[in-house]
């Protein structure tokens, strides 16, 4: 059986480590975790309106709105609690005008035949969005997706982890660098030759890559958000919010609502909470809930996100290797389209194919040597 590496410990290296262990295959997984995007984001899982016209993103992202389900479900059938982790508990959108309005209606009859997670989609007028969420104040309108869900990323990678373990899988919770494509070194591990490894490291895809020779067009961008909570608010059914704008308003059950994320382009790796970045995203949120800046902050998460410089996907055969392959660049989708693209190459792996066309991902573009 093959020896396959993994490299980076967010939720497309995680996934495909699942998925591999689950089927027998010798994995090691390394994850050095600082800043990893998953672990901080917001996810929201509800891709089907987005205006963004990249049609091979939006293919990873119906994609992986869809995986879910079947993620879940074999978590569940190898003894996992799953039950906090992926709530289906829909999507408010908030829109600006009945033509955004019926633009909803008319996207959700041609996409729902590829994408039955959509489920139902109605209008709500603002006289009734207080049966949705309590705290919501608005005079405009909004479209409700059915099938529009959150993710406690966080919860599902620690999950993932725990899987990969007891299914046989190895995890070193420290640095890997490559000393070639084949082969890689860490602390614990010393240097040791792969049959494939995967690089799934994110915005830090650059430092394993330039040893070799590669110049990588990858770029890191800080995403901060934060968490109130309160105990009137347990066992609620409120939908995630996306209202125009800056903001997401994310509640769960556990009586917590998450705001956020920010995007910001000129942090670097900065890892450090920027209050002043938190009061915009409280600003932002009264304009929707007025009361926000009434509760108390719980906690804070920030993480680092990974873009390439045309805001495409990089994923695919590092360029002259055999043995090398490499998923980057997701951005704020990342939660959404990174279990699938996981699934995918834990897939190439054991059947020597994918559902990953490779000319919609000219990895070649964006690594070079």
């Amino acid at each position: 059986m093959k020896q396959i590496a993994i490299v980076g410990g967010g939720i497309v290296g995680s996934t495909a480590a699942y998925y591999l262990t689950r089927a027998g295959y010798h994995v090691t997984l390394f994850d050095e975790g600082t800043g990893q995007a998953t672990k901080a984001a917001a996810g929201i899982i509800c891709p089907w309106f987005s205006q963004r016209r990249n049609k091979p993103w939006y293919h990873l992202v119906s994609k992986g709105a869809e995986f879910y389900r079947q993620l879940i479900a074999d978590l569940s059938s190898d003894s996992f609690n799953v039950a906090n982790i992926f709530e289906e508990q829909g999507t408010l959108l908030i829109r600006k005008s009945e033509k955004a309005l019926n633009r909803d209606q008319k996207a959700a009859k041609e996409k729902r035949k590829d994408s039955p997670a959509i489920q139902e989609v109605k209008t709500v007028w603002n006289d009734n969005l207080k049966d949705y969420c309590l705290l919501l104040e608005t005079d405009l309108n909004a479209t409700f997706v059915t099938g529009g869900a959150r993710v406690d990323g966080l919860g599902l990678i620690n999950t993932l982890h725990a899987a990969i373990q007891k299914l046989g899988g190895t995890i070193y919770y420290e640095t890997a660098k490559l000393r070639s494509p084949d082969t890689l070194y860490s602390p614990s591990l010393g240097q040791k030759q792969f049959q494939a490894i995967l690089l799934a490291a994110g915005a830090w895809l650059p430092n394993l890559l330039n040893p070799l020779g590669y110049s990588v067009d990858i770029r890191p961008q800080k995403g901060q958000l934060y968490t109130i909570h309160n105990d009137q608010w347990q066992n609620n059914q409120w939908p995630v919010i996306m209202p125009p704008g800056k903001i997401d308003i994310i509640p769960n059950k556990k009586g917590e609502i998450v705001l956020g994320a920010t995007h910001e382009d000129d942090q670097g790796f900065d890892l450090s909470v920027d209050d002043s970045k938190l009061k915009e995203l409280t600003a932002e949120a009264k304009l929707w809930i007025p009361t926000i800046d009434q509760y108390q902050i719980k906690s804070t998460r920030v993480g680092t996100r990974a873009y390439t410089s045309d805001y495409s996907v990089l994923v695919g055969q590092v360029p002259e290797t055999h043995t090398l392959w490499a998923i980057s660049g997701l951005g704020s989708s990342g939660l959404t389209s990174g279990p699938y693209l996981g699934y995918q190459w834990s897939q190439l792996i054991m059947n020597g194919q994918w559902d990953i066309n490779p000319n919609d991902y000219p990895i070649e573009k964006y690594i070079t040597k």
